[in-house]
This record gives C-alpha cells, structure tokens and sequence, in this order.
C-alpha cells in the first residue's frame, strides 16, 4: 500500500465510488484512485448504511487517512444514484475546489441499451434469453448435448450461449447476438430433448407457428446489428488505460445521433434487418417501422435525459485540444479553456506554448494511430507548462469500470467457504490482490 500512496502522492488525482452489497449482507463502499491511467484501489469500506451523508463522511474520512490533498483530485466519478449525485452536490463540491463530478459513460450506455430489453415489442427476445439460460442452467449433460448436435449442423467451433449478467456490461446483447445466429436450430433441438421442463416448452411456444419464428428472427436480428453502436460504444470507454478521455464526447455525441437518426429512417438498420424488411408486406412493414423507430425514440430519450446534462460534458468536449490530431478543429483562445485545471489564470510560459503547440498541429503531419500520450511524453522538453495539464486531461476517467473490478475481485476472494473472513482481512486481501498486478511496474 506505501508503493500506491508514494505513486499517486502529488499527482493529478481521480477518485471512483460505487457501492455494492456482498453475499453477506454487507453494504461495501471501494474507493479507487486513478492518475494517468494507473488505477489502485486504496480503501474497502463496510457501512452499516448507505446515503449522501454516511457516504460523504466515508470518502473523505478514506483521503484523510491516506493523506491525499484534496486540491489535487480533479474529477469524483460515481454512477447516477441520487445519493452520489447529492453527496458531490452538497459536501465534496466544496472541498475539493478543482474537481467535478463525472457520473459514469458507460452506465448511461447500459441504461440506454436497457430501454430496448424492457421494450414491450421486444418482450418475446427478452423471454427467449431468459427461458434458454433456464434451459441450460445446471444441465452439463444438455450442454453436451447441444454442444454435439452444433458440431453435426453447422461443422464449426461450438459453444454454449453466454449467459447474461445484470452487472456485467453488454452481456445481454452479447447473448442475442449469439441466439440471432443459433435461433433457427432451436426449434429442432429443443423439440427432440422431450423434456417436460416449464423452460423447453416455453423455448418451443416462441416458435411453434412460421408467423411467430418469422418475427422472433426479425427482432433477433435487428437487436443484434443495431446495438453494435452501443456494443462497440462500452468496449472503448471500458478501456481506461488508455487515453479515451479525447474520444469520450465524440463518441457519445455519435451514439446519440444515430438513435435519433433511427426514429425516422426506414432502412440502413442493418444488411439482414433491411433484407428482412423488405421481403414483408407493405402493411406489415408498416407496422414493424412504427416500432422500431418508437424503440429508437425510447432509447434516445434515455440516452438524453442523462447525457444533456452530465456535469463532466464541457471537460470532455473540451479536452479533445490535447488529441493533436483533432487542435485544429478546436477553439485557439486559449481563454476558451478557462474551466480546465491550469488554464484558469494562465502563466506567459504557458501561452506562448499554447501558441506553439496550435502552430505545429497545424502544420505537422500526424499519423491516424498517433496515442495521444505517446505525443506528450515525446514533446515533454518543448511543451513542459501544456504537457503536464495534458497528460492529466487525456486520461480524465470516462467510467467507474475499475471499481467494477474491484467488487469482481471482491467477490471472488469472498466464497460461501471464507464468509468467516473478518472485515479487516478481507479488506486487506482485496485491496492486496486488486493492487498486485498494477504495481507490477513500481
């Protein structure tokens, strides 16, 4: 733990909360600390209750106790629970006067993507990804059965269908993409196990007419190519290691203009949707449209009403300046950059840098597959003043994933055999286990 508190000491810091409650009960409160990309979990908190107050006190009683400075935290990223959102709001806000507050990218996109698993339209996917996981659950000898009627059908690599995982992202599309290519085999599959299980019969009702596997293989199909956006969306701002901060706000901006593109378009959804669509009948179609574009509305909303006013929104379409690749685009002033940490009262060193660093972008020629960070670490000596605020703002934390991973950790270590562990030793193993292959390199 001294090797984590000497790293992150006097750097740029990230702090990332989430809350989780574990197989006894407990409710767990991990407190990560990112800077430049490296992510340590520093403290494992079990609170008797959870709320703005509790969770306030926790935070800050957690960075006094690891002796962080306060002023050099620049971002609180959490997910949208209405306590995180008040405990910024009324406590951190104030006492950490260089951050704001980032609610997770990759939970608005989960939510997002939620909007089209509860839609009504969808009901007969959402059955059928639930009915097939009940189907296989705890049947290895139905897995290998499957496994061997896939190898004589198709003569490819089989596997059995992903299961989805309400706190693992993009696991449910994952698992249509998956039945959107096996669907057509069910039906056969299903019918010659004669099994009595309430799961079969369910799987076999979905399909028992041409009309029903017709539609079923239509919304199958077009879930699967259209929630590639999203899908390839979570993948990248997953990856907090790398500089993805400069890419945040143009991928999200990109997300939200295709769902609201999608509530109007009547093809484009996809090459197997559109071939689908266009082999139904003009009233059917009709109709199909209605839906799909009342599913790309819903969506849109969602996506919308969280994005529209994320407090972090200004940081990350301004912190695409430090992409060389994208300056030219971006406003000059350097007056224009006065909400960033550095640029609030700007030293003369640092404008004429800023000047110089405008004039080269402009004038070099960069490679596509420039990583930002390779760029400022290789012009440190010319730009010293810009490339240390830069190299802060490209790895500004997009996600609250690597608290995700905390609690995966967490609960791998916590098995029904060591619910004996005392808090204090699971604290102390977790954080010990979670640390280890960061520092690695230390």
């Amino acid at each position: 733990m001294q090797k984590v508190l000497q790293e992150i000491r006097g750097k740029k810091l990230f702090v990332v909360i989430d809350e989780t409650t574990d197989n006894r009960d407990c409710s767990v409160l991990n407190i990560v600390i990112g800077t430049e990309g490296k992510y340590y979990l520093t403290d494992v908190i079990f609170m008797d209750s959870c709320n703005y107050s509790t969770v306030s006190q926790a935070i800050l009683q957690s960075l006094h106790n690891n002796q962080v400075d306060l002023n050099d935290i620049l971002a609180v990223v959490t997910d949208n629970a209405a306590y995180c959102l008040k405990a910024f709001r009324e406590v951190l806000r104030g006492v950490m006067p260089n951050s704001v507050h980032a609610t997770c990218l990759c939970h608005i996109i989960n939510l997002v993507g939620e909007t089209w698993q509860h839609y009504k339209y969808f009901s007969e996917v959402t059955a059928l990804v639930m009915w097939v996981k009940s189907a296989f659950f705890k049947k290895p000898a139905r897995k290998r059965r499957w496994v061997h009627f896939l190898t004589i059908k198709e003569a490819v690599r089989p596997k059995v269908a992903p299961e989805p995982v309400s706190t693992r992202w993009n696991s449910w599309f994952e698992s249509v993409q998956y039945h959107n290519e096996h669907v057509h085999l069910y039906k056969e599959f299903f019918a010659a196990e004669k099994s009595s299980a309430q799961a079969v019969k369910n799987i076999l009702e979905l399909m028992d007419t041409d009309v029903k596997q017709e539609a079923l293989q239509l919304k199958l199909t077009f879930i699967s190519e259209a929630c590639g956006r999203l899908v390839t969306a979570l993948r990248v701002l997953e990856g907090t290691h790398t500089p993805v901060a400069v890419s945040a706000y143009n991928i999200m901006e990109d997300l939200g203009s295709y769902l609201v593109n999608g509530t109007a378009k009547t093809h484009g959804f996809g090459t197997k949707t559109d071939e689908l669509l266009s082999q139904m009948r003009m009233s059917n179609k009709r109709d199909v449209l209605d839906h799909l574009h009342d599913g790309f509305h819903t969506a849109f909303e969602k996506f919308s009403k969280h994005w529209d006013v994320h407090p972090a929104r200004q940081i990350y379409q301004l912190v695409r300046v430090f992409d060389p690749r994208q300056a030219p685009a971006m406003e000059r002033q350097i007056e224009a950059y006065g909400t960033l940490w550095g640029f609030k009262s700007p030293s003369p060193e640092l404008s004429e840098e800023w000047a110089t660093y405008h004039h080269c972008v402009r004038n070099e020629s960069l490679s596509a597959s420039l990583n930002p960070a390779d760029y400022w670490k290789g012009t440190s000596q010319r730009f010293p003043c810009i490339g240390n605020i830069a190299m802060s703002y490209i790895y500004f934390p997009v996600s609250s994933v690597d608290c995700e991973r905390s609690f995966s950790k967490y609960k791998t270590l916590l098995t029904d055999k060591r619910e004996s562990l005392t808090e204090l030793n699971t604290k102390c193993l977790v954080i010990m286990y979670f640390n280890a292959d960061v520092c690695k390199g230390l």
